[in-house]
């Protein structure tokens, strides 16, 4: 009877782990020795009874919400958030040479922390007064400086096709997207280790062991990302997160540091790759290409193996995916348990790409060896490349050039172009300038119709909304579109200064989404974030008068003290009183003795 419960309860773990948690880690080898890995956790919650909270009801039952975490779950009831959208990105996603974003971009974000929320609510106000609670919630949570999210840089996307609207349990009630960004946010271990803490693996077991804030933050480029929406089926609703871990890893450097340690040392002369072709002395060396015969595994990029499967009773919980050139590069995987090491040969397939799912208890590593590194598999062509930069210097004025072009042979390509300044950037829409450039050259555009089917521009007011455009945009194949604006720039008072204020205002990036035949978002990108200079004054002054005015303070603070406390008497009156003291007779009585003893020695 025992044996047959287990059995059971076994199913019943297997079913409910296939169901409700997965994760995948990707691997694709790059041009130049670069890696991608992509680590994707799916994460479902049971279903559960959701209903609209106010302050007039705050009466809940009891959730159980299995593999989802039970942390997010009263956050996200408390301020009726249906969809929740968090990005933690640094660095610059090199289009040309990594082809498309991980995911088309749907799960990466912009430099520094981006923040979106599909909130249910009554009215705009009281729907950004939940936004603004959830947002100091989450600073917390995360480790972020959300809490400094407010109206100044808080928006309204106006076109948003890749984030679907949520879920309306009041028919009475409206759904808002909100949006926010802080682009000059830093990102690192505080951050990675509460989104470690979101599994039920705990970052102990699975592919979430291999992640180390010390490996995965030194990369050329990498973000985290959390997606949190609520689906609702036959008025059961559940939660479904997902959760991605991307970066781009330079291996030779990698390699590198396992082999010298982890501080950086001058490479010897001895081993520096010259090219004898050219001009070769012992002051002069012009370095080759890094080496393509390469061998690494995961133990050389991340430090640590995988400590087996998530669940040991779902075999398929835990699934490795390898996108290769199957005819250049072997893959072996390697199992340590029970002190014996296995090994065996995944690669070698017709297809490039490899599927395994780890089974057994253990530490797993995938080893890469290749003669030529620079048989990859095929980069995908993104289908559109963006660029955005600032043109001209004042003090009190700035521009804006973006650069669109649309890669592909035959076919047009149209997005919608998102994004908000910071209300200090008083953005000037009657200074919109379009060109165009094809094959025959560059023209200003006369008609911006053809381009732009929609517009969308909501000026700034200071202290209170950023300044806030979109266009819904078409481009042409093989055309490149340039436009260009203008922007004053704002003073500041002398507390909203930052204390590096002479670095620069960081300005988000815009966001690009790439619609299909449907208006549905298919791809995101974005542009690089901006560094604005503005108007600042000297710092120095005010802590000169600061120091200066302490100073009088001091002085003349001290003397009128001395004066209160303290008693004017002559020198005559000093000296009696100090013959008068303690410490006077206690000196007299030593002098008296010593005197005697002194006469009693002369005798």
């Amino acid at each position: 009877m025992i044996s047959w419960l287990k059995l059971l309860f076994l199913v019943a773990v297997v079913a409910a782990s296939e169901r409700y948690y997965n994760e995948t880690l990707s691997l694709k080898p790059l041009p130049n020795n670069n890696l991608l890995a992509s680590f994707q956790f799916h994460i479902e919650s049971q279903p559960i009874d959701l209903e609209y909270y106010d302050d007039h009801n705050k009466t809940g039952t009891a959730k159980h919400y299995s593999y989802f975490p039970r942390s997010l779950g009263p956050i996200l009831e408390a301020t009726n958030t249906r969809e929740l959208h968090l990005r933690f990105t640094q660095g610059w996603w090199d289009s040309g040479s990594w082809g498309l974003l991980p995911q088309q971009g749907l799960q990466s974000g912009g430099t520094g922390v981006e923040m979106w929320a599909v909130v249910e609510a009554p009215d705009s106000h009281t729907a950004k007064q939940n936004w603004f609670k959830l947002s100091k919630t989450l600073s917390g949570f995360f480790c972020a400086s959300l809490n400094f999210i407010d109206d100044s840089i808080t928006a309204f996307p106006r076109y948003a096709a890749s984030h679907p609207k949520g879920v309306v349990l009041n028919p009475s009630n409206h759904v808002y997207l909100i949006r926010a960004s802080l682009p000059s946010e830093p990102i690192c271990t505080e951050n990675l280790t509460p989104f470690l803490k979101l599994l039920p693996t705990r970052g102990k077991a699975g592919i979430s062991s291999l992640l180390d804030g010390h490996k995965v933050f030194d990369s050329l480029w990498h973000g985290m990302s959390i997606d949190i929406t609520t689906e609702c089926v036959s008025a059961q609703c559940h939660y479904q997160m997902e959760q991605s871990v991307n970066a781009i890893v330079d291996i030779t450097r990698s390699i590198r540091k396992k082999q010298e340690g982890g501080l950086p040392k001058p490479t010897p002369g001895d081993k520096l790759r010259c090219d004898d072709s050219k001009t070769f002395n012992i002051w002069q060396c012009f370095p080759l290409d890094e080496p393509t015969n390469v061998t690494w595994s995961l133990d050389t990029i991340y430090g640590r193996k995988l400590k087996g499967p998530a669940f040991i009773d779902d075999p398929e919980s835990t699934a490795i995916k390898i996108d290769i050139d199957s005819n250049h590069w072997d893959v072996d995987m390697k199992l340590d348990k029970d002190d014996a090491l296995l090994s065996w040969r995944v690669s070698g397939y017709e297809k490039d790409q490899i599927t395994e799912y780890i089974k057994e208890e253990g530490d797993h590593d995938i080893e890469f060896i290749t003669d030529d590194s620079t048989f990859t598999a095929p980069v995908e062509q993104p289908p559109l490349y963006a660029s955005r930069s600032l043109t001209g210097y004042s003090l009190d004025k700035g521009g804006f050039r973006t650069v669109l072009t649309n890669p592909s042979e035959s076919e047009s390509v149209e997005f919608i172009y998102f994004e908000t300044l910071p209300w200090f950037m008083r953005l000037y829409l009657n200074t919109l300038t379009m060109k165009v450039q094809n094959s025959t050259g560059t023209y200003e555009v006369e008609d911006e119709s053809v381009y732009v089917k929609n517009r969308y521009f909501q000026p700034a007011i200071d202290r209170k909304r950023p300044s806030h455009l979109e266009f819904v945009m078409t481009i042409p194949p093989q055309l490149t579109l340039f436009f260009t604006y203008q922007f004053d720039k704002s003073l500041l008072l002398y507390h909203e200064y930052p204390p590096d204020a002479n670095h620069g205002f960081a300005v988000e990036p815009a966001i690009i989404t790439v619609l299909d035949k449907s208006n549905h978002g298919v791809y995101e990108v974005r542009t690089t974030s901006v560094l604005l200079t503005l108007p600042t004054p000297d710092f120095s002054m005010p802590y000169n008068v600061i120091i200066l005015t302490c100073t009088v303070m001091s002085l003349a603070f001290g003397c009128i003290f001395n004066l209160l406390t303290k008693k004017v008497i002559t020198e005559n009156e000093l000296e009696k009183l100090s013959e008068q003291s303690k410490l006077a007779k206690i000196v007299s009585g030593l002098r008296a003795k010593v005197q005697r003893l002194k006469s009693l020695v002369r005798r």
